[in-house]
């Protein structure tokens, strides 16, 4: 009788054995891009908030509404991130600045970068107050000025001495020229004609193989010589439908250079990728 138990018991402990083997474990989130890059253009309305992806580094550019943090924060962690080597916030409007807050209380955050006016609304406060708590150090990049994530570089474009004397909150807004391996990526956050005539004027490189539109498709940015000097075979505006959509002007100055547009509030997020050498690109609808 001993014997048989003994028997038993070690079949259940064979069989127990075997199936937590075959077992399959939860599927986890996935791991943050290793290799290549990708520009994430979230779909939040007429509202900015861009997550790139490069080498095993990721880094995310503006925070949407205030309502819209915890959206971001979720789609972040989708993607595999558990920290941010940099958060940059181009400018204070709320659109802009609205779930930064949310996103920096989410993340381990190694530097954060703000433009050069500050802003007093309670979603700006927040931001700071939370930078504050988690002792995150913070700079306003200067223009010209490069950084790196994984194997690609920014170069800091905007805003210049005439957009920061204007005063606007949007020409104020930080431009950044993202070059990875032979592409590049032009990002505007809500820069205005004067950003874009200030870049032309002074002789930078924006020739971009991807524009995202400044202001959300408005008639005050995406000017025709601008358009034409910057070259782009892609361009993505972040915008809603109506009143908060495109401008017919910028879309009519797009299809004149044949600039294959994507619209937010018409295709969701789009997720440009690419190996340095060629972009592919996928929306979410």
């Amino acid at each position: 009788m001993k014997r048989l138990f003994l028997l038993v018991a070690a079949a259940v402990l064979l069989l127990g054995g075997c199936k937590n083997k075959d077992k399959k474990e939860p599927d986890g989130q996935s791991s943050v891009l290793s290799e290549g890059t990708e520009i994430h253009v979230l779909s939040l309305g007429k509202a900015d908030s861009i997550l790139i992806l490069a080498d095993g580094e990721a880094m995310l550019i503006d925070a949407g509404y205030v309502e819209q943090g915890a959206q971001i924060v979720d789609y972040l962690k989708a993607q595999g991130v558990t920290k941010l080597k940099y958060v940059l916030l181009t400018h204070g409007d709320k659109d802009h600045v609205g779930g930064m807050a949310q996103v920096l209380r989410a993340f381990d955050v190694e530097h954060v970068y703000l433009c050069p006016k500050k802003e007093k609304s309670e979603e700006y406060l927040a931001m700071t107050q939370a930078i504050a708590d988690k002792k995150i150090p913070t700079s306003v990049p200067e223009l010209l000025s490069t950084f790196t994530l994984g194997k690609g570089t920014f170069t800091v474009l905007g805003p210049g001495e005439k957009a920061l004397a204007d005063g606007s909150d949007n020409d104020c807004s930080i431009v950044l020229r993202y070059v990875y391996g032979e592409r590049s990526a032009l990002l505007m956050g809500d820069a205005l004609s004067k950003t874009e005539k200030e870049m032309r004027d002074n002789g930078y490189e924006i020739q971009s193989d991807i524009l995202k539109a400044g202001h959300h498709g408005k008639t005050d940015a995406t000017q025709k010589k601008f358009v034409k000097e910057v070259a782009p075979s892609y361009a993505v505006i972040t915008c809603g439908s109506g009143d908060d959509g495109p401008a017919d002007d910028v879309i009519r100055v797009l299809q004149a250079f044949s600039v294959e547009t994507y619209r937010t509030d018409e295709r969701g997020t789009v997720v440009f990728s690419s190996d340095g050498k060629t972009w592919s690109v996928k929306t979410e609808r």
